[in-house]
C-alpha cells in the first residue's frame, strides 16, 4: 500500500505538469482532462497512504481525506466555469468552487488541530493572511470594485490563515517533526496557489500574467494536496 502511495504521487505530479503545459498553451479540454486525472490521483494517494498506516485511521485521516474530496469538487467547479456562456453563471460556478476549497482548508486545519494541542497565543496569526489580502486587494491595487467579492475572498484567506496557523502550531508542539514540516510546506504552497488564483479569477484587473498563473497554480496546488495526503504515512 505504501509503495502504491508513492507511485501514484509520481503519476499525479506528472499529470499536474501536463495540466500546466496545456493550461499555458490554452488547450482547454486537454487541460481539464489532466486536471481531473491529477485530482483523482491525489485522492488515490490519500487512500493508499491511509490504508498503509492504521495510526492515521480516525479523526485525522477522515478530515484529511474530506479536505481532499472537497478540493476535487472545487477543481470540478473551477474547471467547468468556462463552459458557461453567461458571465454571471460562470461567476456563480466559480464561487461554488471557492466555497469547496474554503471548506477543504478548514477540514485540513481541523485535522491538524485535533492531532496537536493548540497554543492559544497563535490565534492572532490566523488573521495575518486576511489583513494582508485586504491591504493589497482593497486599498493599494483597487482590484475589487465589488465589496462583496472582496469580503468573500477575505473570508477565504482567513481559512488559509487558519491552515498556516495550525501547521505552525504542529511544528511548535512536535519540535519540527517531519509531519509538521510537511503540513507547513503544504499550507504555504496553498497560500501561493490561492493567492495567484484569487487575484486572477476574482479580480477586475489582470495583476498576474496568464502564463505565470498557468504554471504556478497547478504546480503549487497539487504539491500541497499531495503533501497533505502523504502526512498520513508518517502520522
Amino acid at each position: 500500500m505504501e509503495i502504491a502511495a508513492y507511485v501514484i504521487t509520481g503519476i499525479c505530479s506528472l499529470f499536474a505538469l501536463v495540466n500546466a503545459y496545456y493550461s499555458a498553451n490554452k488547450q482547454y479540454y486537454k487541460e481539464l482532462s489532466f486536471k481531473t486525472l491529477a485530482s483523482l490521483a491525489f485522492i488515490a494517494t490519500g487512500i493508499f497512504a491511509l490504508l498503509s498506516n492504521r495510526a492515521a485511521i480516525g479523526v485525522y485521516g477522515l478530515f484529511i481525506l474530506l479536505g481532499g474530496v472537497l478540493g476535487v469538487m472545487g477543481d470540478l467547479f473551477l474547471g467547468v466555469d468556462s463552459l458557461f456562456g453567461d458571465a454571471k453563471e460562470a461567476f456563480f460556478v466559480r464561487v461554488w468552487g471557492v466555497v469547496c476549497f474554503l471548506l477543504g482548508h478548514v477540514s485540513y486545519a481541523v485535522a491538524m488541530l485535533t492531532a496537536f494541542e493548540f497554543k492559544l497565543y497563535l490565534i492572532p496569526v490566523i488573521f495575518v493572511m486576511p489583513v494582508i489580502y485586504v491591504a493589497v486587494g482593497l486599498t493599494k491595487t483597487k482590484i475589487f470594485d465589488n465589496k462583496a467579492q472582496g469580503s468573500f475572498m477575505t473570508l477565504y484567506f482567513a481559512s488559509l490563515g487558519l491552515g498556516v496557523t495550525a501547521a505552525i502550531n504542529a511544528a511548535i508542539v512536535t519540535g519540527g517533526s517531519a509531519i509538521s514540516v510537511m503540513m507547513l510546506l503544504a499550507s504555504v504552497l496553498f497560500v501561493i496557489s490561492d493567492s495567484v488564483l484569487g487575484f486572477t479569477a476574482f479580480s477586475n484587473k489582470r495583476v498576474i500574467p496568464t502564463s505565470v498563473k498557468a504554471w504556478v497554480v497547478p504546480v503549487t496546488y497539487y504539491a500541497a494536496q499531495l503533501l497533505y495526503m502523504m502526512t498520513m504515512l508518517v502520522f
